[in-house]
């Protein structure tokens, strides 16, 4: 689902505004009953925690650069088959439910098409989990490649945002909210690949790696 009142450089996602007003609340009637208010206040606080959107700065200028869209571990990198035929590069990013949920766009790119698939919130553990959980398949296009962001909704996520934005994302921009689940990149296989398998990655910081460079690109 696209979100046209999307999250930018609130200190608190907007995503998470009614949950912690709601935390908050509930702090303040169990400090007026005096009914273990230090639980509550610590629950308010996690949950400004869990939805903080800190500020990032790409330092890489190159259009050829995939920068991490999510906070998290590396846990696969392969070759798969799709459904067409063709073959891809994989590179899977699993989030922790402490990671910052600010999902950011990899590339200057344009969302050209989003396929939603309804499914389970489930553990991103599970055997079961690629099978079944709650999707999302974005298909986006720079001036270099097209490649695919498929978003996988884990257990504690309520709901996967994408948000809405005319013209094209910039690399590191913020373009959605997950707050538990994973994040596949669908990449050319000759693409360069600058991380491994369990390394932590942070969103708009860190460099997965870089597309090819073609003789077209090079002026």
């Amino acid at each position: 689902m696209r979100n046209h009142s999307y999250t930018s450089t609130q200190i608190i996602a907007k995503e998470g505004w009614n949950q912690s007003v709601l935390a908050f609340m509930v702090f303040l009637l169990a400090y007026g009953l005096s009914f273990l208010p230090w639980l509550f206040f610590l629950i308010f606080v996690g949950t400004l925690y869990g939805y903080r959107n800190p500020e990032r700065i790409v330092d890489e200028d190159d259009g050829h650069c995939l920068v991490c869209p999510m906070d998290g571990l590396v846990t696969d990198i392969s070759k798969i088959s799709l459904h067409d035929g063709s073959e891809a590069l994989r590179i899977v990013i699993r989030k922790s439910f402490w990671d910052v949920g600010v999902l950011r766009a990899p590339l200057t790119m344009e969302i050209t098409e989003t396929k939603k698939r309804f499914g389970l919130f489930m553990a991103s553990s599970s055997p079961l989990f690629s099978r079944l959980s709650e999707r999302q398949t974005c298909t986006c296009k720079s001036a270099y490649a097209s490649v695919k962001m498929v978003v996988s909704a884990g257990l504690w996520s309520q709901k996967i945002t994408l948000f809405s934005k005319i013209g094209a994302f910039k690399a590191g921009e913020r373009l959605g909210f997950l707050r538990d689940g994973e994040v596949a990149l669908l990449l050319p296989l000759d693409t360069r690949v600058k991380v491994s398998l369990n390394d932590e990655v942070k969103a708009g910081m860190s460099i997965l790696g870089y597309l090819a460079y073609k003789d077209k690109d090079v002026k």
